[in-house]
């Protein structure tokens, strides 16, 4: 490990540098109509706020956290309470930017972090993210300061131990209160506080770990009550296993990065349908329905996972195959940010504009590729020390298997933080763990990539064309 400590100056100047950008891209993205979820969640905002109740959004038991967000400046703003939320979220950027910032000066020293801050000022497809109404970017700014505070407990290093416990739990329920998805990273990360250092007597592991979970338990234990009163069932904060089971174990292949062109662009072949058919063909008479004779909403995501997983019992080969393709998917170099160049939702603002939107398009479709190829090389040709690379690879680790339900290149946003970390030190400190076995080990993760990257070769293609033209 690196020395980590010196002066945050230089990280501040780059986070500021970070949000005025993103905060540029918000003005001149102009007044952008709603995609997909984005209506889903303002809907439950404005109902929360007009009619004081939160409901569920049928298809998915959402955490209340980012409706919440949205109803609380609806209520202070009215209508301009939506410019507020996304100008909101371009300050709470500054978390995730100084925070991966912290990431990589820990594993690696300052002018690794320098480099991390630059990668991320620029990477488009986070950017995007600031501007549009998903919950990527409130969720982020909570979750990647709780795990710093886990690392710095696990490296042993200063500061209070059951301050920054506590702190790390109750940022990761808040995060929790925006996303459920890292619910089941929660005892993961307890069981590396529970081993990690292996110095600690063992009852002081076990504390530290118990203490981290009731700071997490504590705070979702009300709205685990809520639902419980309200639908009869002892839900965390939100499901939505259900509803993906129906796209990610099911017969049709469905990709979110993907789905809304032809709907969009009235298209009589969708890239979806451009999918090399070996790695999506299914048994058409398989496909199953959801459960929509079932009310409760808990009920009937719980019978559609059931249903899901009922499936992919039944076509294990089928599994396989397509488990590879969503694979191919999480590496994809898609974004939303490109999406929403294919199909025209920038069409009337700066960044529409003809010369503006191939300059955009292509460095957001090169980010990703560059990305996960130098991490590749961090991953495998740089040192870093034991308790860090455990975090890392959990976590990793952790939201790869997570996308193997539905996977798009939303899925992959949890890892980019750490993927700037890993590459920024690539580009620094590559070579310092070097030999055979590092170099093999590299070129066999680029060779993995490059064979994924071939699966997904013609919707990527197709997504360029779109993208390049323009939805007009």
């Amino acid at each position: 490990m690196e020395d980590y400590k010196g002066s945050a100056r230089p990280l501040v100047v780059l986070c500021a540098v970070g949000v005025a950008l993103r905060f540029l891209f918000l003005c001149l993205a102009g007044d952008l109509e709603f995609q997909s979820d984005e209506a889903n969640y303002v809907y439950l905002a404005v109902s929360w706020n007009h009619f004081g109740f939160y409901s569920d959004s049928y298809r998915y038991l959402w955490p209340p956290g980012y409706p919440f967000f949205l109803a609380v400046c609806l209520d202070g703003f009215e209508m301009g309470g939506l410019f507020v939320a996304k100008l909101l979220q371009v300050l709470a950027s500054a978390s995730i930017g100084f925070t991966t910032m912290l990431f990589a000066r820990r594993l690696y020293g300052g002018r690794t972090a320098l480099v991390a801050g630059a990668i991320w000022c620029g990477y488009l497809p986070l950017i995007g993210f600031t501007h549009y109404f998903w919950s990527e970017t409130l969720f982020l700014a909570l979750f990647l300061p709780a795990l710093y505070q886990v690392l710095v407990v696990l490296q042993a290093d200063g500061g209070a131990r059951d301050g920054r416990i506590l702190l790390a739990g109750l940022l990761l329920a808040g995060a929790l209160f925006v996303k459920e998805m890292p619910l089941y990273l929660a005892p993961l990360l307890a069981l590396l506080l529970a081993v990690f250092p292996t110095g600690l007597a063992r009852i002081e592991g076990l504390r530290r770990a118990s203490l981290f979970l009731l700071a997490i338990a504590v705070p979702i234990l009300p709205w685990t009550l809520r639902n419980a009163e309200v639908y009869g069932r002892f839900v965390p904060l939100g499901a939505s296993l259900g509803e993906n089971a129906h796209g990610g174990l099911n017969a049709p292949y469905k990709n979110f990065d993907l789905t809304a062109y032809g709907r969009h662009l009235f298209l009589e072949e969708s890239p979806e349908t451009l999918a090399r058919p070996w790695f999506v063909a299914a048994d058409p008479d398989g496909e199953w329905a959801r459960a929509e004779h079932i009310r409760n909403t808990p009920d009937r995501l719980a019978e559609n996972q059931r249903r899901g997983l009922a499936y992919a019992a039944e076509h294990p080969g089928w599994l396989f195959r397509s488990r590879i393709k969503k694979l191919a998917d999480l590496v994809a170099p898609a974004s939303f940010f490109v999406r929403h160049q294919g199909i025209g939702r920038y069409e009337e603002s700066v960044l529409g504009q003809l010369s503006v939107r191939r300059a955009l398009v292509s460095l957001a479709m090169l980010s990703p590729v560059i990305l996960l190829l130098l991490a590749a090389g961090g991953w495998f040709g740089t040192r870093m020390d034991r308790t860090s690379r455990w975090l890392l690879g959990t976590v990793l680790g952790y939201v790869a298997l997570t996308s193997l339900l539905v996977s798009m290149s939303r899925f992959r946003i949890p890892m980019v933080p750490f993927l700037i970390v890993l590459a920024a030190g690539f580009a620094t400190r590559g070579g310092r763990a070097g030999g055979r076995r590092a170099l093999f080990s590299i070129a066999a993760a680029w060779a993995v990539l490059a064979c994924l990257w071939w699966v997904d070769l013609p919707e990527t293609l197709a997504v360029i064309r779109y993208a390049w033209g323009g939805a007009s």
